[in-house]
C-alpha cells in the first residue's frame, strides 16, 4: 500500500526474489515499497498513487486456493484499519499533540475551523483574545456593536490542525471503536467495560454491530435513521373505487375501462329504489360495447 502520493519507479533489487518500488512526491521526498517478484501488481513504472492505494493485489492468498471472495469486503476491513489519524499539529483546533482520534472527527474539526476565525482584536465585544468563533456569530455581535457605537472585533483565519494516518491491526481496530458495546463484544470485555464506567462514557449506537447486540434495527437501508424520518406528503385524495363490482371483471379490463365499469355499476345501483332488485346490470366499456350483463330473474 503507498505510503505518499506520487509517481512510481520500479528498480532492481539486490535481494533475491525482491523488486522495489519506489514512489516519489512532487516535494521530492522517496518512499520505498519491498515486493517479491512473483507476485500480481496494479502499478507500473511511470503511474501516479495516492496514499492508500494498494500496490499489489491483496486477494492472492484467495485466489491461490480457489476462494472467491468481493473486493467490498477487504475495502470495509482496511477501512476500518485505516480509521485512526495521529494528531502531529493540533493548529487551532481542540486536539492535542500525539492524540488518536477518527478521520471523520477529524475532518469535521477542520471543517469547523474552516467556517471560523481566530479573534485577535475583541474590540467592545464580549469575546476574548485567541477564540475561535464562527464568522456568522463575529457578524451578529459585530451587528451589535455597530449599533451601540462600538468597536467591531476582528479575526484571523485559523491554523487547521494536521495528522498522519495510522495503520491499526484488526484486533486494536476493534478495540478503538467509538461504541465500547462494539469493544466489549470482541476482546478485553472486563478492560472496555471498566473504562467506559471510569470516563462515564456514552454509547450512541451509531454502527451496526452494537444494534445487533441490543437488538434494534441495524441503521442501514429501509432502517436508516434519515430515511425513517422521510414523511410523505399526499398530492391528491385516491379515488374511490365502489365494492360492489362483480369478480373477474378486473381480469379483462384496461385501467380506464374499469373506472368507466365503476361508473356504470354505481349507475345501475342508484337508479333502483330502496328495497328493490334491479332487473338487469349491464356494464359497458368507455366505447359503448356491452361487457356483461346479469340474468334477468325467472317470472313464475
Amino acid at each position: 500500500m503507498a505510503e505518499i502520493s506520487g509517481s512510481v519507479e520500479i528498480r532492481p533489487d539486490k535481494r533475491r526474489g525482491k523488486m522495489t518500488f519506489v514512489i516519489r512526491s512532487e516535494s521530492g521526498m522517496e518512499k520505498e515499497h519491498h515486493v517479491p517478484q512473483d507476485k500480481h501488481l496494479l502499478v507500473h513504472a511511470g503511474d501516479t498513487v495516492e496514499a492508500g492505494d494498494p500496490l499489489r493485489e491483496v486477494q492472492a492468498v484467495y485466489r491461490s486456493q480457489n476462494v472467491g471472495i468481493n473486493d467490498k469486503h477487504l475495502e470495509i476491513i482496511l477501512n476500518q484499519m485505516l480509521r485512526k489519524v495521529k494528531i502531529s499539529a493540533p493548529g487551532d483546533s481542540n486536539f492535542l499533540p500525539g492524540e488518536v482520534v477518527d478521520k471523520f472527527r477529524f475532518r469535521a474539526e477542520n471543517g469547523r475551523l474552516s467556517k471560523s476565525v481566530v479573534i485577535s482584536n475583541a474590540g467592545d465585544t464580549k469575546l476574548s483574545l485567541g477564540e475561535v468563533v464562527l464568522k456568522s456569530k463575529l457578524a451578529e455581535l459585530n451587528a451589535e456593536a455597530d449599533e451601540e457605537g462600538g468597536e467591531p472585533a476582528k479575526g484571523k483565519r485559523p491554523k487547521p490542525a494536521s495528522a498522519t494516518t495510522l495503520l491499526l491491526g484488526i484486533t486494536k481496530a476493534a478495540l478503538s471503536s467509538d461504541s465500547f458495546i462494539s469493544s466489549a463484544s470482541f476482546q478485553e470485555t472486563t478492560k472496555v467495560l471498566t473504562e467506559a464506567a471510569l470516563a462515564g462514557m456514552t454509547d450512541t449506537l451509531q454502527g451496526l454491530k452494537e444494534n445487533v447486540i441490543l437488538g434494534h434495527l441495524i441503521p442501514a437501508g429501509t432502517a436508516y435513521r434519515p430515511y425513517q424520518k422521510m414523511r410523505l406528503k399526499h398530492l391528491g385524495e385516491p379515488i374511490p373505487i365502489p365494492a360492489d363490482i362483480p369478480a373477474g371483471i378486473g381480469a379483462s379490463l384496461g385501467a380506464a375501462d374499469e373506472l368507466a365499469a365503476a361508473a356504470a355499476v354505481t349507475a345501475e345501483i342508484g337508479s333502483v329504489s330502496p328495497g328493490e332488485e334491479p332487473s338487469a346490470l349491464r356494464l359497458v366499456d368507455s366505447a359503448g360495447t356491452t361487457l356483461t350483463t346479469s340474468p334477468e330473474p325467472e317470472k313464475e
